[in-house]
């Protein structure tokens, strides 16, 4: 599980050193096993652990081709994915497609969201929790009750099986 932020900053290459807390979490997972970079959401750079990217693949997979709008999120996912590995510096190669659409210049912050890793331009990431701050409070209230409905409706199903 990957949580956290780190800053981080582009090397003339492209490349960013993974912050040794990323680094650790990536050991335990495999640190040999490639990685997948693509296009994510709210100009973002979605970085998946090879397993989280089979998975990902494979629910696309099972849509039609001919469904447009699936077409098109498959373009734009999948169609801008590369594959990277960690070098022996631990640094990732950022493409220049993905540095652009992320508008990641030179310096950026790297998020743990529990099975995956987010790769923002700085500006980016502080617009984006700016902007989110204000439903912070309704968001944590939505997940937070759910997951309280979920449990109650497990248990109940529980103690009715055991009756």
């Amino acid at each position: 599980m990957y949580f956290g932020e780190s800053q981080i900053s582009l090397d003339e290459k492209g490349r960013l050193s993974v912050p040794r807390q990323f680094r650790e979490l990536m050991a335990a997972d495999d640190r040999d096993s490639p990685w997948y970079m693509t296009r994510g959401f709210d100009g973002a750079i979605f970085v998946f652990p090879l397993e989280v990217w089979k998975k990902l693949k494979d629910l696309g997979s099972g849509h039609s081709l001919l469904e447009p709008r699936m077409l098109d999120f498959r373009r734009m996912f999948v169609g801008s994915a590369t594959r990277v590995k960690l070098d022996r510096a631990s640094r990732f190669g950022v493409p220049a497609l993905l540095r652009e659409y992320a508008d990641l210049e030179k310096e950026g912050v790297l998020v743990g969201v529990d099975d995956h890793l987010e790769l923002w331009s700085k500006e980016g990431w502080c617009t984006f929790q700016k902007q989110q701050m204000a439903q912070y409070k309704e968001m944590a209230a939505e997940l937070f009750a759910t997951a309280r409905t979920d449990a109650s409706t497990t248990e109940g199903a529980e103690k009715n099986v055991e009756n």
